[in-house]
Parts: C-alpha cells; structure tokens; sequence
C-alpha cells in the first residue's frame, strides 16, 4: 500500500493541482461575479424630527432623494437579488452645515454572499426653512346644479377660520381653506360633511404634504330655493297738461323677472307692484319713461334669482291728446248722499238723462257711455241759490256738484251740476213735489 501511495507521488500532486484549477476555472464561466445597477431607489430620511422639534420644516432638494445602486455579487446570488431588497437610508443626526446627509446603502438579504453595494450620490440634498402657522378664512362652494325649478340661495359653514402650518414659503401663500360638495340634482336644504384644502389669492389649490390644518374637514349646509317667473306692474300718479290724457298702457321693461325663494311670502307672491307714486305724468303731453329700482319689493325669504339681474325698471305710460264726446247720463244712475236727518233731497226733473262731456283716449274711454256713469252727490256741499234760514242744509233750491267714478284714461270737460230741492221731511207743497223727481229723491230718517 505504501507503495502503491508514493509511487509517482509529483505527478498524484500534480494532477490534483490541476484538478483544483480546473474546478476554478468551470466555477468562474459558470457563475462569474457580476455588477447590477438597480433605479429608482427612495432614500429614506431617518430622524426628522431633529428639524421640526426646532420650528423648522424640510424638502429634499431636486431629485436628491432616488438614487441608483450598484450590486456586485455572482451571477446567481444577482439572479436572486430584487429592488425591494435594497435600503437607502439619510440619518437627520448627520446633517451638515451645508444642509446635506450622507447616504448609505446596504441590502437586507443576502448580504454575506454580495461584494459591495454601492451608490455615486454620496449626499441628500435638503432645502431648511422656517415652520409658520396662521389662520386663514374658511369658504365653501358647489359643484353641479340643483334640480330644473331651483337653484342655490346660499351655503352655511360650520367654522369661520382654520390654522395652517407648514413651510414659510407655502404658508405665505395661502390665502384661504375651501370646501366644496356635488349639489347635482338637489331640490331641497342639505347638509353634508366635506374635507377641506387650501388655496392662493387666485383660487389655485395648492396641495404640499407639508402642510397641516387646526380642522381637516367642515360641514356644509346648502339652502335650496325654488324658482318662477312673476310679472312686473306698474301704477301712475297725476294729471297730464290740459287736453292729454294717459292711454291706459303701462309697459314695464322688462315684464317679468324670475324670482326664487321659500315660504308663505314666496308662496304668495304672483306680482310685483311698483306703487303709483313712483311715476309722475303730470303735465306731461307725450309719453313718460321713468326708471325704477325694484330691489326694495320683495319681501322676507324672495331674492331674484339672477344675481346680476339689473333691478332698475323702466316704465313707459302712454300719454296722448285727448278725444272728446257726449253722453247721455240716466238721472237714475244719480245717488244722493249723506242727507241730514230731517230733510229730504229731490233731483228736479229735467228728463229721464242728462248730457255730460267728457275726454279721453284708449279703450277705456272708447267703450264709456252714459249707461256705465256711476256718480253721486254728497248732500253736505250743496250750494243754496236763496241763501237763508239755518240748518245742516238750506231748504229750497240747490246746485249739486255731479261726482262721477270715471275709469282711467277718463275725465270730465268741465263739471257737472243738477239743481236739487231740499225740503223739510213731511213739508213739502204740492208745487214742491210736482217739481221734483219722487224716484231720485232721498230721505233718510224718515
């Protein structure tokens, strides 16, 4: 056996040298060390509160914060490797004057068998500033339209104001905290819970994890109105110059508005009413245009629901020269008034009409006729012919001024007097009541 093992013993330890090289040689082609650049890496901070427990913020500078790393290992431990398993890590407690952390990289698996793990971005980069707060005004909004017939009066919110922290350069441009909800749809008040954000002067959200709010969320109460179309009218006042009168025409510009509310008083409303005494036509002698702002007449809880609806209205009321007629007034149409008690007030015949003259134009004044007059005589303004004796009234003849309930458009020529007699009650001669009208006389106490 010894023999056997010393025999050509340089070339035994010859050929298991060579083996051993050999077996180097398969091992390096097979499973050659190699280098893997993985992308895309976030570098995490760690510690930062060393900066925020001082009042101050930071922000990773650039694109400081990926970096790329190489991994050099053999192929199969690289074959194994992952991005997940890589770890870049910035300790805050490193900071430098120069407001930068040193970077390390290592992997979480695998490291015994991997060569190196390195990375060419030896810093993180970070921008220092001051951490402000102050309080901003909360506003709310809509998205969306209610439902065909309505529309948003106004929205109610929960809080006023709300604090915001974060970077002096970001918090110095917020100007105020909004929130807005989807009104789609709606016919009635809601109310609804939305996340508030903030934004610049020009309504520009500005969205930065930095910063925070004193409230993160508000609630929102919506008033719904319903909405209709109403019309809009207008009265007059006063008397044109001599010889014209007004047509009966109104016209207002615009006729109707669209109004919107709630409740009994917008229930109710059917018109708008712009009052006589806002248009003068006295002295006029053609047509009178005058603007009037109906922002004052309407009532509690009705708004118009354009908001840029223009409230002045222009009214435009007809003038125009008057036309003239007769007609015949039926005696019968004639009340006596306000008779004292204990006399008795008779028109004297004169026939069955008497004739008036009147002016006018329009319709109105086309279809007024004799049959329509409704007038009337007040009993204590009569004008006695003999003057004499006492009492309330002068018995005997009397002048009558005629007052006649004329529509619009409608006047007298000139006035109009019947001759009445006023007699004690029971006393009158036989003379006395032949001459008087027993159907148009009236006593009142007998």
């Amino acid at each position: 056996m010894r023999s056997l093992l010393t025999k050509n013993l340089g070339l035994k330890i010859v050929s298991v040298l060579g083996a051993f090289v050999l077996w180097l040689v398969v091992v390096n082609v097979d499973d050659p060390v190699i280098s893997k650049t993985y992308t895309g890496i976030s570098v995490e901070i760690l510690n930062g509160d060393v900066l925020t427990s001082q009042d101050k913020c930071y922000e990773v500078a650039g694109d400081s914060g990926t970096i790329n790393v190489v991994v050099t290992a053999h192929r199969s431990v690289i074959d194994l490797m992952s991005k997940d398993y890589i770890k870049a890590t910035a300790d805050m407690k490193s900071l430098t004057s120069a407001d930068t952390i040193p970077i390390e990289v290592k992997s979480t698996r695998y490291s015994d068998r991997i060569d190196s793990v390195t990375t060419r971005s030896a810093n993180l980069k970070l921008t220092i500033e001051n951490l402000i707060n102050k309080d901003v005004p909360v506003t709310v909004g809509a998205e969306g339209h209610p439902a065909e017939g309505y529309l948003l009066a106004k929205a109610e919110n929960a809080i006023t104001t709300v604090n915001v922290s974060g970077p002096e350069s970001v918090v110095s441009l917020i100007d105020k905290a909004m929130a807005v909800a989807d009104i789609s749809g709606i016919s009635r008040d809601f109310s609804i819970t939305e996340p508030l954000y903030v934004c610049d002067e020009s309504g520009e959200r500005i969205d930065d994890e930095r910063i925070t709010l004193s409230r993160t969320v508000t609630e929102i109460k919506y008033i719904i109105y319903a909405t209709k179309v109403i019309p809009i009218s207008s009265g007059f006042s006063g008397t044109p110059s001599a010889g014209f009168g007004t047509t009966g025409v109104v016209i207002t510009e615009p006729e109707s508005v669209l109004i919107a509310g709630k409740g009994e008083n917008y229930d109710d409303m059917e018109v708008i009413y712009i009052p006589a005494d806002e248009v003068s036509v006295d002295g006029a002698t053609s047509d009178v245009t005058v603007n009037v702002s109906i922002a004052d007449y309407l009532p509690t809880g009705v708004i118009f629901a354009d908001p840029e609806f223009d409230t002045n209205v222009r009214v435009k009321v007809g003038i125009d020269e008057n036309q003239r007629k007769t007609i015949d007034v039926p005696l019968s149409n004639v009340t006596i008034e306000n008779v004292p008690e204990g006399y008795s007030v008779g028109i004297v015949d004169i026939g069955a009409t008497f004739p008036v003259e009147i002016q006018g134009i329009g319709d109105a004044y086309d279809r007024y006729s004799g049959d329509l007059a409704i007038c009337r005589i007040d009993a204590t303004t009569l004008t006695p012919r003999n003057p004499a004796g006492e009492g309330p009234v002068t018995v005997g003849e009397n002048d009558a001024n005629v007052i006649f309930d004329l529509p619009t458009g409608v006047s007298l020529v000139s006035p109009v007097t019947l001759m009445v007699v006023v007699n004690h009650t029971g006393e009158q001669t036989e003379t006395e009541s032949q001459a008087v009208m027993p159907t148009a006389g009236a006593a009142i106490g007998e």
